[in-house]
């Protein structure tokens, strides 16, 4: 059976998924690099754009875009813990706020439901109270924290939500 994330594009009310092309993976590494949590951590560039291109390690990547333009990527590890990890989800400053993030959550669920998964998965950075949040409305609870795993003196906060 084929993961539900397999599709290559998906339509959303606000934003549309799509294949993330390499020709567009170090412009957006780099915007993306730019901004919090990856800012706060010093995160290179040059990493993010390696993740974004990689397509060796079985996840679903794909580039967000809002009204014609590249608003963010979003990045999905089938299977993972009886369930979906969404890996990565980066909406550039321009288009946060406009319910693109909840959008794409609405869609994670939805497709994890599909494929019957026990869990749903995210993880933030501690100090990103912005992203706790958020993931916290949409009802995922915190798990656990990890100290250290992306860096030191840092703590990623590893939520989980019940979907069935």
């Amino acid at each position: 059976m084929s993961s539900p994330f397999s599709a290559t594009r998906i339509d959303l009310r606000g934003a549309r998924l799509g294949p993330l092309e390499p020709a567009c993976c170090q412009s957006l590494a780099e915007a993306i690099a730019a901004i919090p949590p990856w800012s706060t951590m010093n995160y290179p560039a040059d990493a993010m754009a390696r993740f974004l291109v990689s397509s060796a390690d079985g996840a679903y990547r794909y580039r967000i875009d809002a009204g014609g333009d590249l608003a963010g990527a979003v990045s999905i590890r089938q299977p993972w813990l009886k369930g979906p990890y969404l890996e990565l989800l980066a909406i550039l400053p321009p288009f946060q706020n406009r319910g693109i993030g909840a959008d794409i959550l609405e869609w994670f669920e939805r497709e994890a439901l599909r494929a019957e998964a026990r869990n749903l998965w995210v993880c933030a950075s501690g100090f990103n109270e912005r992203a706790l949040r958020f993931y916290q409305r949409h009802g995922f609870k915190q798990a656990v924290a990890l100290p250290g795993l992306v860096g030191d003196g840092y703590t990623e906060i590893l939520l989980r939500k019940f979907p069935l």
